[in-house]
């Protein structure tokens, strides 16, 4: 997320784009993923919703609305963003785009084209840098963090096992906690790497097997 927002403002500044704070913004919102496949899916979304809210933005514009009006186009964007984003992120960029939009021109009256140029501009920028940085950061990882998590659940397995074998233990709920811990980051490290594009090198049967263990011993542990 640093290495996106930061390239891309610095991108933007460097090509002396206008508003250059809407590449970053737009590649912190495609980074916001856990691995490369949902990236590119927030990616996409972001450039649909994008271009349809770049068209509603135009409508808008071009009725030249006086500053009332445009608040209250403002305020309904703001409703509509909320409700839409709950239920799909390309939805809620749609109407994020005009709000956007709308908002640098109450404050600053701006010639409409130069907006959507810059939003345009903005967009593309952030989504590209982001892109690269999903594929040099973040993929390849998430393999390293399914060992390391497997790791972690046979090592809280082997521990409360060991508990479980001294009557009277006194760790018992603290083992639980981290046996617990661990068998969720374990499920959702092997979730990541499902989404990468190129199949992590895990054996499926190992994975499952330490799952199973430590369920078994969650219900003696509760």
């Amino acid at each position: 997320m640093t290495a996106g927002t930061g390239l891309a403002g610095g991108v933007a500044l460097l090509l002396g784009l206008g508003h250059g704070y809407w590449a970053a913004i737009s590649a912190a919102a495609v980074l916001h993923s856990i691995n490369v496949r949902t990236a590119a899916q927030r990616a996409v979304q972001r450039t649909l919703g994008t271009a349809a809210g770049l068209a509603l933005a135009l409508v808008v514009l071009a009725l030249h609305p006086g500053p009332v009006t445009l608040v209250l186009v403002i305020v309904l964007l703001e409703f509509l963003l909320e409700y839409g984003v709950a239920h799909n992120y390309g939805i809620g960029v749609v109407f994020l785009t005009p709000l956007a939009l709308l908002m640098s021109d109450l404050a600053t009256p701006t010639p409409a084209e130069d907006l959507v140029q810059d939003r345009v501009l903005g967009s593309v920028v952030g989504i590209v840098v982001a892109l690269l940085c999903a594929l040099v950061l973040i993929h390849g990882r998430a393999a390293e963090r399914v060992q390391r998590a497997l790791a972690a659940c046979d090592a809280a397995a082997g521990l409360a096992e060991r508990a479980l074998a001294e009557p009277g233990s006194a760790a018992l709920p603290e083992l639980r906690a981290r046996l617990a811990e661990a068998v969720v980051e374990l499920r959702e490290a092997d979730d990541a790497a499902a989404g990468e594009l190129w199949p992590a090198e895990l054996d499926p049967a190992e994975l499952a097997a330490a799952e199973q263990r430590a369920h078994r011993l969650l219900r003696r542990l509760g």
